[in-house]
């Protein structure tokens, strides 16, 4: 069990330097960005500690790869099957340490960009308040239409009718291309980017509608399941984006394990290869430490934008409102 006690104790040390080191610099940048200013120290320190959070789970990988090649690489000349051993004994850590990354990333994650995005709009003061009280607009129900916050059931549901929206604005441009003569279908299916998006050309060879018919065929209706394709493909690659975060952390800590596992084997055969990985280590350190910034960076810019779509999004909830408001009032007044 020895290796299992190193793996444990590398994993500890790393995982923490990363984590000071990811901190510190989202500190820093978070100092850059005025947040210190907006806030009182406590408060903004308390926002970092939020941000932060919500890519603690980024850093196991990482951590996990470089504990491992330690691992490993100090291994003496053992033969395979102690290689295969103890790669069998790390996955005592490897295991609780997915599972835990898991669950984070699906049910504790989510909650923790929903309070860290409603604080960074509360920080803006651009949020419209009083119409969103208004007209009864929350700032919940926005966000509840966000995939960062929505639980894995609705996030997969949403998916599978968003595919099915899509292909069936797929294949009704499809029915309309083939209704069309070939010049008119070659010109749509170009100016509309069909085929970016999956649909197969056709048209006819000798078409039955009249001219004005194909016209409107052409620049009405295609045109509008051609933009509503393009709208649902666009929300559901954001939606399959955010199903592909959830579970990258997860299947990165078997990747990282396995594969830094044979490359710290691998390694300790010769003194000179271990001089290399000497400098292969300070390498990773450096790459990994880089990877940390930008992935807090990264989740930072993500909120930023949130908070932008979410008065963004309020507005048009207020006017969606307003107009049908008005059109109500018109109706009354006519009858």
């Amino acid at each position: 069990m020895k290796h299992f006690k190193k793996f444990c104790k590398y994993f500890i040390a790393i995982f923490s330097i990363a984590a000071v080191c990811g901190f510190t610099g989202l500190v820093i940048k978070e100092a850059d960005n005025g947040t210190f200013y907006d806030l009182d120290t406590k408060e903004a320190l308390g926002f970092c500690v939020q941000l932060g959070l919500t890519a603690l789970t980024s850093l196991i990988p990482y951590s996990l790869s470089v504990a491992t090649f330690l691992v490993f690489w100090a291994m003496d000349r053992e033969k395979w099957s102690v290689f295969f051993r103890t790669l069998a004994i790390g996955l005592i850590l490897v295991l609780p340490l997915s599972a835990m990354t898991y669950y984070y990333d699906w049910f504790v994650r989510p909650q923790m960009m929903v309070i860290s995005v409603i604080k960074k709009v509360e920080m803006k003061q651009s949020y419209p308040q009083s119409l969103a009280d208004k007209y009864g607009v929350s700032m919940e129900q926005i966000l509840n239409k966000k995939p960062m916050s929505m639980s894995k059931t609705k996030l997969t549901a949403q998916i599978d009718s968003l595919e099915t929206s899509f292909q069936a604005d797929i294949d009704t441009c499809g029915l309309l291309l083939s209704m069309l003569p070939d010049t008119l279908a070659s010109k749509a299916y170009d100016c509309y980017r069909l085929e970016r998006i999956g649909v197969v050309y056709q048209y006819a060879v000798h078409p039955t509608a009249s001219e004005d018919s194909l016209m409107y065929v052409a620049h009405t209706e295609l045109y509008q399941h051609a933009f509503g394709a393009w709208k649902i493909s666009n929300e559901l690659q954001r939606h399959k984006q955010e199903y592909f975060g959830r579970t990258l952390n997860t299947g990165c800590i078997y990747i990282a394990y396995i594969l830094f596992a044979f490359l710290g084997y691998l390694f300790r055969f010769k003194p000179i290869k271990k001089i290399l990985a000497v400098f292969a280590v300070l390498i990773v350190a450096a790459w990994i430490y880089n990877e940390i910034n930008s992935i807090v960076q990264g989740y930072a810019k993500k909120l930023n934008t949130e908070s932008h779509q979410i008065v963004d999004d309020t507005y048009k909830e207020i006017d969606e409102i307003r107009e049908s408001k008005q059109r109500e009032m018109k109706t009354d007044t006519q009858l």
